[in-house]
């Protein structure tokens, strides 16, 4: 089935991101102007009444310098760093200033104790008894000793100490109601504090002197003690002067070391040369070359004699052969020359050996020596130590020992002078104006916080109130257009019976709730949603809202007022059967109505009529409404049809005197589904057992069942249009279930609703049409008419029979240009969703401030499961300016 297209599709909105503007804040400030002056009128006068009625307070002031004063042993302990020592000590003197025994000292010097009475619980009689009476010392003291501490606490609550940054200088101040008394108070503070510091420099710097006469006297002891360590050092290791020992004992290893080297060098040479010699050869020219024989006369004239020799050898080897006399001789001279030539070089290797081990002995003899000189310096080296360890510390303590005895003179000299670190700069003067309550101030804090705070709270206001409010607010929140918006008229409340809505034409505006006109809200419908252009009537309107209370209803009748008065006919049709309104907004009875004619419909039973009574939509629809079975049988003058139901849908439809050239064979046979032997065969087989044709074919094999399907519902179609053209005549039903061969598989289960519906509503109904329309009333406006909801049964719960609702709709449409349906509530009542499915569109009436987004959300979510067409909502009783009015 095609999807039906409505012209009331509202147009597609665009998401866009959200953007917050100066004027959506001025405008929340705006609607909640009244949070606001509410919240900073409190403010103001509560702030200006305290003000007015607290007792005025005076400030006395007095300004100090404290300098940096060292500490007597500052210098012989450098290990804190300056700056982090400055801030402890200033931290240590504002707490000073601050203590419980200086403001005690002050508390009794002035006898403040007295002004104040505290603790009034004593026995009359038994200060009377006591010795010396009230006015004795003993009662003087107890009576002190009961009020101090809160004297004291009173005194330090009023006591502020304020440090002048990056200098020296500190404020003191004093509170309090009289200006005399405590500029008399903070002169004392202040001298008290001076003299408590004199005292404390001198007990600080006794406190010093003794400890460092007592540390001179330990010290001296050390001093003395590393000289005479010093002394039995040198003594026991016969030290007369170490350093002038230790640089004869250097000198000596570096003599050494210089003769060592020397010698291996030496020692190396004689032993290369030793070596080379080991493998002499009279044939090796290099040998020869070595200083050692080159510096040996007698080698040198033996090879003199050898060269001559092999010099003639070679001549006479030119002239003679080998063997010849003269070679012969000549060859036994120069083998024993040779002989000679070696055993002088034997002879000098081995006076260069013996020079050899000579050099080995001298070098090891000059290595220990440099090694037991080198034991000797290691030990003068330690005994050094030991005495630089003794020196050092013989140093230190003459150097301690030289600190604390300036220390101490220093000390001495400062304990005897009088003087302090502590100075006042500024001398209190008596203060001539409270310091509070500055009640100017005070207003001006609190009207500058009411504004604040009340404009917190009216956006924290709006922000839980999460509620639809502005026309922004629809599609931002809602996702729908805005179709129109009602502001809220003042004139409207405390008013519980709703006027007419024509009273608004009678010139009692000032009285009727329904004072105002919808503003011609069919203007301002999108270019597919214009009600009064041409082709767009007969059309169903639903008119829905979240939950009762938003006015549905109102909106309703204004906006069938609107299109009456545009030239159109319009029927308001109330759904609501729990609580329907319309009847009482057109002052009618709310007698019969839909719930009448529903109940009318419902309880027809067909069996045999006429045509003249039920049309063949008014059947057909019967049939499929009460889902019966059976065989419906309508007969027109000659002609007969059958049409067979199951559960209130159409099987088959079986017409006896259907043409030849029309029947469903012929069909087959035309279209070359089956040859015209399977035809008769077919017939045959259908005369004799009266089975079904199509039954026939499917079983023998001579068509399948997707060939068959088509001609089949080609030829029930036909028959369905040649039915519903009948205007006359009577039929017969027979009630009863029938037989499906679903095995066999000779009824298909096609859909024929919409074909019905269609021809049904081409043809028309009498039986409903009738019906509906006996219980439509006509208004006071001439083309509004009304349709009651009726009084409901009990226990009906408000449901209504969608189908036959729907039927009803359709025909009425065909009467009226515009069909207005007043629903239930979507939130309140369950079925509400589903009727709202049946119309063209849905209009979506929301209360501004009435019910928070997420309950609208929910009762959007219900219209779009149930798929109903949401073409826009009407914002109702807005308390905005009148610039939505014609937008």
């Amino acid at each position: 089935m095609e999807a039906k297209t409505s012209p009331w599709s509202a147009p597609q909105q665009m998401s866009f991101p959200e953007q917050v503007h100066l004027t959506d804040y001025i405008n929340i400030i705006r609607r909640r102007k009244w949070v606001v002056i509410i919240f900073l009128l409190t403010a103001v006068s509560l702030v200006t009444a305290a003000s007015f009625l607290t007792s005025p307070t005076y400030k006395a002031t007095t300004q100090i310098i404290i300098e940096k004063q060292p500490s007597p042993l500052i210098r012989m302990a450098e290990i804190v760093s300056t700056e982090s020592r400055q801030q402890d000590y200033y931290q240590t003197q504002y707490n000073l200033l601050r203590s419980r025994s200086l403001a005690y000292k002050v508390i009794e010097d002035l006898e403040l104790w007295k002004d104040f009475e505290f603790n009034k619980t004593e026995d009359p009689d038994a200060s009377s008894s006591a010795p010396g009476g009230s006015g004795s010392p003993r009662d003087k003291e107890a009576s002190r000793s009961q009020i101090e501490p809160a004297i004291i606490d009173w005194y330090l609550s009023n006591l502020q100490v304020t440090p002048i940054r990056g200098s020296q200088l500190v404020d003191v101040s004093f509170l309090g109601p009289s200006p005399e008394s405590i500029t008399r108070i903070l002169n004392a503070h202040a001298h008290a504090f001076i003299d408590k510091n004199i005292q404390t420099q001198r007990s600080a710097a006794q406190q010093a002197l003794d400890w460092l006469e007592t540390q001179l006297q330990d010290q001296k002891a050390k001093v003395e003690a590393a000289q005479r360590a010093i002394y039995e050092y040198k003594k026991a290791n016969n030290i007369i002067s170490l350093e002038e020992r230790q640089n004869i004992v250097t000198q000596k290893l570096m003599e050494l070391n210089s003769t060592l080297t020397r010698a291996k060098a030496e020692r190396v040479a004689k032993e290369a040369v030793c070596n080379q010699l080991e493998d002499f050869s009279v044939n090796n020219e290099s040998l020869f070359s070595l200083p050692e024989i080159s510096r040996d006369s007698v080698i040198q004239n033996l090879r003199g004699q050898l060269v001559q020799l092999r010099a003639r050898h070679l001549e006479m080897a030119t002239k003679f052969g080998p063997k010849h006399p003269r070679m012969i001789e000549l060859n036994s001279t120069v083998k024993p020359l040779e002989q000679e030539i070696t055993a002088e070089v034997q002879r000098l290797r081995k006076s260069i050996k013996a020079e050899l081990d000579r050099a080995v002995a001298i070098e090891k003899s000059i290595q220990e020596t440099l090694d037991t000189q080198k034991q000797a310096a290691m030990a003068i080296s330690e005994k050094a130590i030991n005495y630089d360890v003794l020196q050092q510390q013989a140093e230190s303590n003459q150097h301690i020992y030289n600190i604390l005895l300036k220390q101490a003179k220093e000390i001495s000299l400062t304990s005897v002078m009088e003087s302090s670190n502590v100075r006042i700069v500024d001398k209190v003067e008596v203060p001539r104006f409270p310091v509070k309550p500055r009640i100017f101030l005070n207003i001006l804090l609190a009207v500058v916080l009411g504004l604040f705070m009340g404009t917190g709270l009216a956006f924290f206001f709006e922000y839980m109130d999460n509620t639809v409010k502005t026309p922004e607010d629809v599609p931002r929140r809602l996702g729908m257009p805005v179709l129109s918006v009602l502001p809220y008229d003042k004139s409207l409340k405390g008013h519980k019976t709703p006027a007419l809505p024509w009273d608004a034409d009678s010139g009692t505006k000032d009285k009727a709730p329904l004072a105002y006109p919808l503003y011609d809200i069919a203007s301002r419908f999108p270019a597919s949603l214009r009600l009064t252009e041409q082709g767009m009537c007969g059309q169903v309107l639903v008119v829905e809202s979240a939950t009762m209370g938003e006015g549905k209803t109102t909106v309703l009748a204004n906006l069938a007022m609107n299109l009456a008065r545009a030239g159109l006919r319009v029927l308001m049709v109330d759904c609501d059967l729990e609580r329907p309104a319309l009847h009482h907004l057109f002052a009618i009875k709310n007698e019969g109505g839909l719930v009448r004619a529903m109940s009318r419909v419902l309880s027809h039973e067909i069996g045999t009529g006429s045509l003249s009574e039920y049309s063949v939509d008014d059947l057909f629809f019967l049939i499929a409404l009460r889902k019966r079975s059976g065989e419906l049988t309508i007969t027109n003058d000659a002609q007969s049809m059958t049409s067979v139901f199951q559960d209130g849908g159409l099987l088959h439809i079986e017409n006896r005197n259907n043409p030849l050239a029309n029947r469903l064979g012929t069909t087959l046979l035309r279209g070359d589904f089956i040859t015209e032997s399977q035809l008769t065969d077919a017939l045959e087989r259908h005369q004799r057992t009266g089975q079904p044709l199509g039954y026939i074919l499917i079983n023998a094999g001579y068509i399948t069942q997707d060939k068959l399907q088509g001609p089949l519902r080609l030829q029930m179609e036909e028959h369905l249009q040649k039915l519903f053209s009948w205007k006359h005549g009577r039929f017969v039903f027979k009630p009863g279930r029938v037989e499906m061969y679903e095995n066999e598989k000779i009824y298909f289960a096609e859909e024929y609703t919409q074909t019905i519906r269609r021809l049904g509503h081409l043809a028309g109904s009498r039986l409903l049409e009738s019906e509906i329309l006996s219980h439509v009333t006509s208004s006071r406006e001439g083309n509004v008419y009304v349709l009651p909801a009726g009084m409901a049964a009990s226990g009906s719960n408000g449901q209504v029979n969608l189908p036959l609702l729907a039927k009803f709709l359709d025909i009425l449409k065909g009467r009226f240009d515009v069909l207005l349906v007043d629903t239930p509530p979507l939130l309140d009542a369950a079925g509400a969703a589903p009727l709202c499915a049946l119309a063209d569109g849905v209009i979506f009436v929301v209360k501004a401030g009435y019910l928070s987004v997420k309950g609208l959300n929910e009762a959007k979510t219900g219209l779009s499961e149930a798929k109903a067409n949401i073409i826009g909502a009407i914002l109702n009783e807005v308390k905005v300016g009148r610039q939505y009015y014609y937008k």
